[in-house]
């Protein structure tokens, strides 16, 4: 009966182990992400170009607020009002290209290319 406790603890304890590995990011594993600068009425870069699953955050550098609004395809994301030193994050998980604009000064465009 001892014996087969230990050869069950043991087991359980590879099991475990094995789980642990399998659910453990990987080596070198890296978040995708990427950064549009706000900053002299524009964004910049104004496109750019990811691979789906990365998480764009654009960062308000003005001394005004502007938005993040997405115009094709529409409502596809909206930051509201993003005041002065705020940020925004969308993260693209599928493939297309993402034009969006400044809700509060319409020339401010710029878009994303998520390819895979």
């Amino acid at each position: 009966m001892r014996k087969t406790l230990l050869r069950l603890a043991a087991l359980s304890l590879v099991a475990l182990l094995a789980l642990a590995l399998a659910l453990a990011p990987t080596a070198g594993a890296q978040s995708k992400t990427a950064t549009v600068t706000i900053h002299n009425f524009a964004f910049s870069p104004s496109h750019i170009t990811v691979t789906p699953g990365t998480k764009v955050t654009w960062v308000n550098k003005d001394k005004t607020a502007h938005t993040v609004t997405a115009t094709r395809p529409a409502k596809a994301f909206a930051s509201g009002k993003l005041m002065p030193g705020r940020k925004f994050s969308f993260m693209f998980k599928r493939p297309g290209t993402y034009y969006y604009h400044c809700a509060i000064h319409p020339n401010m465009k710029g878009a994303v290319h998520v390819r895979r």
